[in-house]
């Protein structure tokens, strides 16, 4: 079975220079909108319930074969893993 795991993005902590190397990873959250593939940062909640699809970031989903293929289709290849 597929699985899902959540598109990342560093964020830099600290110093705002550019020698300053310490960053954390956040996870960004997909949802399908009125037919739409979106990827949120900062997600509403409000937003998430009138949505028909919600992949919050930060945690791992069992997919379907159907939702699998859709993602896929979609460009979330790298994020769908397994067969």
């Amino acid at each position: 079975m597929p699985t899902w795991s959540s598109p990342t993005y560093p964020v830099k902590v600290g110093r705002p220079d550019d020698l300053w190397w310490v960053s954390n990873i956040k996870s960004k959250t997909v949802v399908k909108f009125q037919g739409a593939w979106k990827t949120l940062v900062s997600p509403q909640e409000d937003f998430l319930a009138a949505c028909s699809v919600v992949l919050r970031g930060g945690y791992n989903y069992e997919l379907s074969e159907d939702l699998a293929t859709e993602l896929r289709a979609a460009g979330f290849t790298d994020y769908v893993i397994g067969d």
